[in-house]
């Protein structure tokens, strides 16, 4: 019994390659958008500890009747220093910087910028430089009796 090729036959074997080289691609890039998320949420996490710390580094003013409370910008960029050096945050996060520290106009919270970058993995290559990331987030103190 002799058997002829037709045209179709051995077409299955791109197929499946095709469908391997598919099925890569969508696993590398769904591993890499979840390390870039993991790495926000981590930094986000990071920028609410520091800014929490940051509020409580407050002075109490007022002449008479009434005190506020009243947060100097020096003191609470140095808390956020100091709280991102206590919990090693710098080992944890590529490339971490402060982006801005700014005392809410009320004087009674304060608004923290962290940067960041991430190197996803797997496909890593294609972004040598990682990819950024940014985070903000804001604490209040508030005086009550």
């Amino acid at each position: 019994m002799i058997r002829k090729f037709r045209s179709e036959d051995g077409q299955s074997l791109v197929l499946a390659i095709g469908l391997c080289a598919i099925t890569l691609l969508t696993i590398s890039v769904v591993l890499a958008a979840s390390a870039v998320n993991l790495k926000a949420r981590q930094l986000l996490s990071v920028a609410d500890g520091a800014i929490v710390a940051a509020v409580d580094e407050f002075e109490f003013v007022g002449d008479g009747g009434q005190p506020r409370i009243e947060l100097n910008h020096s003191q609470v960029q140095a808390a956020v220093q100091r709280y991102l050096q206590d919990v090693e945050a710098g080992q944890r996060i590529d490339n971490l910087r402060i982006g801005s520290v700014q005392i809410l106009p009320d004087g009674q919270g304060a608004t923290l910028l962290l940067t960041g970058s991430v190197q996803p993995p797997i496909i890593g290559w294609i972004v040598p430089s990682g990819v950024s990331i940014q985070v903000s987030s804001t604490a209040r103190t508030v005086l009550s009796r």
